[in-house]
């Protein structure tokens, strides 16, 4: 609508004969704006005190059962451990199963533990399950420990 406005004032210019003394300048390009969207939250949260990637981001990983992997994980995603994991992990949120174990240097913002974890953890939530065992120096700003989960270690409150 902007855009018919100004070529009818031009084309109004241009038809007056009244006026001669006026230059004809041409029209300067219309650059329409860049549409930046809305940022969405990244992770929602599953109900379980774990947090899924949106639709739009990464997908789940899995580590199924009978599974061993041992080296470096790093990733703004979800990870899931029914297998064995070995080594230093960087990730958004970590879940360990039931039969999960993962042993090592992990930092993340939320883990929710059914299994087994030992090692170094620095995280934001951590929730431990009733049948899981957490052996290490843990790091946290939220804990939540369910009756009958086992913890051993060191654990500091991050403020």
């Amino acid at each position: 609508m902007f855009i018919n406005k100004r070529k009818n004032d031009e084309r109004e210019k241009m038809a007056s004969p009244n006026d001669t003394s006026q230059a004809v300048s041409q029209p300067e390009p219309v650059v329409p704006e860049p549409v930046i969207p809305e940022p969405e939250a990244a992770f929602a949260a599953n109900g379980n005190g774990a947090a899924k990637p949106a639709a739009n981001n990464l997908k789940p990983s899995i580590i199924s059962e009978g599974f061993e992997f041992i080296g470096e994980i790093r990733s703004n995603g979800y990870l899931t451990v029914d297998g064995i994991v070995r080594g230093t992990l960087s990730l958004h949120s970590i879940q360990i199963g039931v039969t999960g174990v993962l042993d090592g240097n992990v930092t993340c913002d939320t883990m929710n533990v059914k299994g087994n974890f030992s090692g170094s953890l620095d995280c934001r939530d951590l929730t431990i399950g009733s049948r899981a065992v957490v052996d290490g120096k843990v790091s946290f700003k939220s804990i939540t420990i369910q009756r009958g989960g086992i913890v051993k270690g060191e654990l500091k409150k991050k403020p």
